[in-house]
């Protein structure tokens, strides 16, 4: 074989090597993201109708933010999404029914799997209080992407959210009549607060926000841990009336330091540790320092606070790194491990709509429902007659301990830890 024969056929391979690797760059480039599929029917509680126009949303359950678009139920009741495998609630309002979960409460968290589907079927029940209205409008300006905003209206004492979906639009349900301020959300935008009033029984619309994103700024700090050992947490910016987190506002630590850029200006309630990691806030700091707020305004912002270990559940719950339900009877017994300096704890469970069934505080947290004496780390359902309702089979629940200890203040005790918020899930058999 001649030289320039050899050379020619060397040089053909290596033409064909390359195209090769460009065909297996490009395909793997348009490979798409796996995902799972969450799907479900949302009906009325009492009717068990279908449910049309009900506004869904998925939360990443380790977060606390927005992961999906916002979808509306169909005719049927139905709705679907495709999202990466991972740890999500649903959210869900309609006007007339009470919110899913109930306000304030963390949603009961689910597994999606990659290239698998569950179904997550949900009821909501009709709202108690009548002559109700709602608000909407648009979120648009200086931004290329209006979407997953926390839309706030409150008063100062209380208030109501939604988030914003793909074109910015947003509607939040069921406000009593009356004066309030309302505004978005989110990391990288900024708006001006406007104050707007609610009419019972109508709808207060084109409440419109044009944002800008040049008055921005960061928080930084430091996390001490209270009993428990060092370790890497996570760190979020909530509203610091509904305790939201906000979206795009979240980090982790970094030798136990954290720094949140891309923050607009407002007063915020800073948290950590919504992931299962043995972390919880520390409730005793809260009460000797009281709530860890920071105001950004004008610059640069620091927020320190403390953390502690988290009381443990030892049965029956889903492990740390699982957010699937553990099979129970009807009258199951909780099992947890004892917590050093309490002198008392306080169970809590809760339906799937976060609504308290059994046990927990009275609805202004000054009271306690049930008292466990420390020296008991175990119960039964309903062993003392005054739970609601009795626990369905086939629905899921979560079940939460708080540890207390007494105090000299005027409740006589204070709280000390807890367990974590997407631990004790349950499913009835």
């Amino acid at each position: 074989m001649s030289t320039q024969k050899f050379n020619m056929k060397a040089l053909n391979f290596f033409f064909f090597l390359f195209a090769f690797a460009i065909i297996v760059v490009s395909c793997n480039k348009d490979e798409p993201t796996p995902t799972g599929t969450v799907m479900g029917v949302v009906t009325d509680g009492d009717s068990a109708e279908p449910l049309a126009a009900v506004r869904v949303v998925l939360f990443d359950a380790n977060t606390n933010q927005p992961a999906s678009p916002v979808i509306t139920t169909l005719a049927d009741g139905t709705f679907s999404f495709s999202l990466p495998g991972g740890s999500y609630y649903l959210r869900l309002s309609r006007q007339g029914y009470n919110e899913v979960p109930a306000r304030g409460v963390t949603g009961l968290a689910f597994t999606i799997t990659n290239d698998q589907t569950i179904t997550r079927d949900v009821e909501m029940f009709q709202h108690n209080i009548a002559d109700l209205g709602s608000i909407s409008g648009r979120i648009s300006g200086d931004i290329a992407d209006p979407s997953g905003a926390l839309v706030v209206i409150e008063n100062g004492t209380i208030g109501y959210s939604t988030v914003s979906d793909v074109d910015g639009t947003y509607v939040i349900y069921n406000v009593p009549a009356g004066n309030y301020s309302i505004r978005p959300w989110r990391a990288g935008m900024d708006a001006p607060e406007k104050g707007t009033t609610i009419t019972a029984n109508a709808e207060t619309s084109d409440v419109n926000f044009t944002v800008a994103d040049d008055v921005l700024t960061q928080v930084s700090g430091s996390v001490t841990f209270l009993a428990t050992s060092n370790k890497e947490v996570d760190v979020s910016l909530t509203h610091p009336v509904t305790g939201e987190a906000i979206p795009g506002l979240g980090t982790t630590t970094s030798s136990q330091n954290y720094e949140i850029s891309n923050v607009p200006y407002a007063i915020y309630l800073a948290r950590a540790s919504y992931a299962n990691d043995g972390i919880v806030m520390d409730p005793d700091w809260i009460v000797k320092n009281g709530e860890p707020f920071v105001t950004v305004q004008g610059g640069p912002a620091v927020r320190d606070f403390s953390v502690t270990g988290s009381a443990n559940l030892v049965s029956p719950t889903n492990e740390a790194s699982s957010t699937i339900p553990v099979a129970v009877s009807a009258t199951p017994t909780f099992t947890w491990e004892a917590y050093p300096s309490s002198t008392d704890y306080v169970i809590e469970v809760t339906d799937a709509n976060g609504q308290l069934i059994w046990g927990g505080f009275n609805e202004a947290r000054t009271e306690k429902n049930i008292v466990i004496l420390a020296s008991q780390t175990s119960i039964v359902y309903n062993s003392d007659g005054l739970a609601t309702q009795e626990l369905v089979s086939g629905r899921n629940y979560r079940w939460r301990i708080y540890a207390s200890k007494d105090a000299n203040n005027a409740s006589g005790w204070i709280l000390i830890s807890s367990s974590e918020e997407q631990r004790g899930l349950i499913a009835v058999e």
